[in-house]
């Protein structure tokens, strides 16, 4: 039995008259954490499909030269965190993401560097073969042929392609699938020396620890602080993972300055919104209140009472606003956003933080307008009045 002053007395006596303010609240909190969640989809999936990073780092060469400098790729041995020093030669196919067109490296290595790279990873041969030497194939993770929209047989790069940076002399057709969640493209360092012939060639290196590449990127060349380094700046570039998340960040930076504004607009704009429909759903009920606070029920206890419902609901049709956003952006991560590239985490905390101010902003707004008409209140008058 609940005490007739109770919040859920009213709620549960009137839910025709409840529910449109719910219904407000719960797409209110669905449409700010859906767009905040989808932008920050955008950073996500750079770091998704460039996760590779995680395990091994690119040294590339100044234009200046084609290969990297011994005494630079002395420096990189030099290091005793270092494991494994590989020349890789590549080139790139087109892989498909929200903001167009991406180049995607296929790395071209000895069998020998292929295998223990693969075995770093953690992945292998799910179907197919490992590319012949010298042949214009190649192997791709289950994630990027997915994205391309690939299978055994099919051609992954050639003359005709449009779009990107990607092309190739000849049609380089898939031969393997290898599994595992890391997005990695694979051919032989032979192919690639003998077709793209001007191609500089990189050099990959890996750390006995993963958890020291980190360490060991920013000692070679901190990704803000390039010429404090240990490498030389002026003879090649590290593509580390930091590098990596510095360029995405600093690349994003004015839509997440966009994005907070707009949502703080229209957070704003719907705690105004919410609060009148809030103004004029307790002014109906004024002659309740009248006849409350004539049988001797102090104000306060009556501005409580506000306070309980308002923020009971707003609350209420936040979960349900937020169980409404990870139900819809978990039933189309698989089937509409990842294969436009774009990777969506339904439980993006990002997402749903912008959503936090929504019931305390209400409740405020809706709260401080019926409180000073409740300190106002004659219940005599509104009583003969009804």
């Amino acid at each position: 039995m609940h005490h007739p002053l109770s919040a859920i007395t009213y709620f549960r006596r009137n839910p025709g008259k409840v529910l449109p303010m719910g219904f407000v609240i719960v797409l209110s909190v669905f449409l700010i954490a859906s767009i905040s969640s989808l932008a920050n989809s955008i950073d996500r999936t750079i770091l998704t499909i460039y996760g590779y990073t995680n395990y091994f780092t690119y040294v590339i060469p100044q234009r200046v030269t084609q290969r990297v400098p011994e005494e630079q790729l002395a420096v990189i041995r030099d290091d005793a965190r270092v494991e494994r020093v590989m020349e890789a030669s590549l080139f790139f196919t087109n892989i498909k993401t929200v903001m167009g067109q991406l180049p995607f490296v296929v790395l071209g290595l000895e069998p020998e560097d292929r295998a223990y790279l693969t075995g770093r990873i953690g992945t292998s041969l799910l179907s197919g073969r490992m590319p012949a030497e010298g042949m214009p194939e190649a192997v791709l993770s289950e994630a990027l042929a997915r994205n391309k929209n690939v299978k055994i047989g099919d051609v992954i790069a050639g003359p005709t392609d449009e779009g990107g940076i990607a092309g190739s002399p000849v049609p380089v057709r898939c031969v393997g699938i290898l599994k595992g969640t890391v997005w990695i493209a694979m051919t032989t360092k032979s192919f690639c020396d003998a077709t793209f012939l001007t191609a500089p060639r990189s050099t990959v290196f890996t750390t006995r620890n993963r958890a020291d590449l980190t360490a060991v990127n920013e000692d070679l060349m901190p990704a803000r602080r390039r010429t404090q380094g240990k490498l030389s700046p002026s003879k090649v570039l590290v593509l580390s993972r930091q590098n990596l998340i510095n360029q995405v960040r600093d690349s994003l930076s004015t839509l997440f300055l966009i994005m907070g504004f707009v949502n703080g607009t229209v957070i704003f704009v719907i705690a105004l919104m919410s609060g009148m429909l809030s103004n004029i759903y307790f002014t109906q009920r004024m002659a309740e209140f009248a006849v409350l606070a004539a049988i001797g029920y102090q104000r306060t206890r009556l501005v409580t009472r506000i306070v309980g419902e308002t923020f009971l609901l707003t609350c209420i049709g936040w979960a349900i606003g937020a169980l409404v956003t990870f139900l819809f952006l978990s039933a189309f991560r698989t089937t509409l956003f990842e294969p436009k590239g774009l990777f969506v985490d339904p439980l993006d905390p990002f997402a749903y933080r912008y959503t936090i101010p929504i019931p305390f902003s209400i409740t405020l707004f809706a709260v401080a307008t019926i409180a000073l008409r409740l300190m106002r209140l004659d219940p005599v008058t509104i009583i003969e009045r009804r």
